[in-house]
C-alpha cells in the first residue's frame, strides 16, 4: 500500500490497534513512519475492547479524516452515518446520565437541607411567605434597577482614578526617585 498509494495514507479495520503494534515492530515501521500512515479503528472498537484505544486510534479522534477521502461515495456516507448515529447515541446517553446525576443530587440535597431550613424557620420564626416575599422582592429590585445607583459610579470612578494615580506615581519614580515632586506653577 505504501508503495502503491504513496504518503498519508490510512487503513481501518476492527484490530487497527493491534495493526498499529505490528507495523511499529514490524520491518516497515520506519517506512511507515515517513510516509506517515495512520492505522484506525471503526466507531464500535471501544465496546468490544476499549476506549482508550478508540481515542488514539479512531478516525474522528485523531484527525485522521483522510482515511474515507480515496472510498467510494457509498462507503464514504456509510461511514460518516455510522459514526454521526453513535456520536449521537453516545451523546443522549451522556445527557441522559448528566440530567439522571443531577436529578439524584437535587433529591439529596432536598433530604439533607430540608430539616435544616425547617430548623432555621423555626429559630427565626420564618414561615414560607417570607421567603417567597423574598424572592418578589428580589425580582423587583432586579427589574427596576435600569442603572448603577449614583453613589456607587461615583465610588468606581474614584477607585479607577486611584489606580491612575497609583500608575502614574509608579512610572514617576523611575524618573525622579525622590519622594517630592516637582510642581511648576504658571
Amino acid at each position: 500500500m505504501l508503495d502503491v498509494c504513496g504518503k498519508d495514507q490510512g487503513l481501518g479495520h476492527d484490530i487497527g490497534c493491534t495493526s498499529h503494534k505490528t507495523v511499529a515492530s514490524s520491518s516497515i515501521s520506519t517506512k511507515a513512519q515517513e510516509y506517515n500512515l495512520i492505522i484506525a479503528i471503526n466507531a464500535f472498537h471501544s465496546y468490544a475492547h476499549n476506549h482508550c484505544c478508540q481515542l488514539a486510534h479512531h478516525p474522528f479522534s485523531n484527525s485522521a479524516c483522510g482515511l474515507i477521502w480515496h472510498a467510494l461515495y457509498f462507503h464514504w456516507v456509510q461511514y460518516l452515518d455510522l459514526h454521526f448515529n453513535q456520536w449521537d447515541k453516545d451523546q443522549y446517553l451522556k445527557l441522559s446520565n448528566f440530567l439522571h446525576n443531577n436529578y439524584v443530587q437535587a433529591l439529596c440535597i432536598i433530604d439533607e437541607y430540608t430539616p435544616l431550613l425547617d430548623e432555621f424557620k423555626t429559630r427565626k420564626s420564618f414561615t414560607d411567605d417570607i421567603f417567597l416575599q423574598w424572592r418578589e422582592d428580589e425580582s423587583e429590585f432586579l427589574t427596576n434597577l435600569a442603572l448603577e445607583p449614583l453613589s456607587d459610579a461615583i465610588t468606581v470612578a474614584y477607585v479607577e482614578e486611584l489606580e491612575k494615580l497609583q500608575r502614574a506615581e509608579c512610572a514617576i519614580s523611575h524618573v525622579h526617585p525622590s519622594k517630592f515632586y516637582i510642581i511648576i506653577g504658571s
